[in-house]
């Protein structure tokens, strides 16, 4: 991961998670380029599936304890329609500012392991034949709706007119 180096800090990572309606993040480990989140951290979580093609988000923050924003290291976002029930997987992604964004580079890596359970996979395989309902992430202060969106969209926003959004 890229360093924060300044007077000798290093990255404070913590891990977003967004989906569909929920935001969750693990906690943050404090200066690591190379965080691995042990047993007893804040690190699994529970994922209600309602939609057969909802994706999930991860995205890596360099936490900033005073009022600036959270740094952005970099994001991914995961299909998750190809992976059987009830098997394990350990995925590796590299990380990158935004999946939009010509001449983009690697920020670092995420290693994650990722099970789906599914108690009833007929209702799920019926839940694709309808869109998605919209769905809205609520959060309480302005800091972590900044963080939800980098998670979802990346750091640059591709809506906005820019020369960047028209040279990319």
């Amino acid at each position: 991961m890229d360093t924060g180096s300044w007077l000798g800090n290093l990255t404070d990572p913590f891990v977003s998670i967004v989906y569909e309606d929920t935001f969750v993040r693990t906690d943050t480990i404090d200066d690591c380029l190379d965080p691995v989140w042990l047993p007893w951290s804040h690190r699994a979580f529970i994922l209600n599936i309602g939609h057969a093609s909802s994706q999930i988000f991860l995205a890596v923050f360099d936490f900033d304890a005073g009022f600036d924003d959270h740094d952005l290291i970099g994001r991914v976002s995961i299909d998750v329609t190809n992976m059987r029930p009830d098997t394990e997987y350990l995925l590796s992604y590299n990380l990158y500012p935004s999946a939009r964004i010509m001449g983009r580079e690697i920020q670092g890596k995420i290693n994650f392991r990722l099970r789906l359970e599914i108690p009833d996979e007929r209702k799920l395989a019926l839940s694709a034949l309808e869109p998605p309902l919209p769905t809205y992430v609520n959060v309480k202060r302005g800091k972590d709706f900044r963080v939800v969106r980098q998670t979802c969209l990346g750091k640059y926003d591709v809506e906005k007119y820019s020369i960047n959004t028209l040279k990319s």
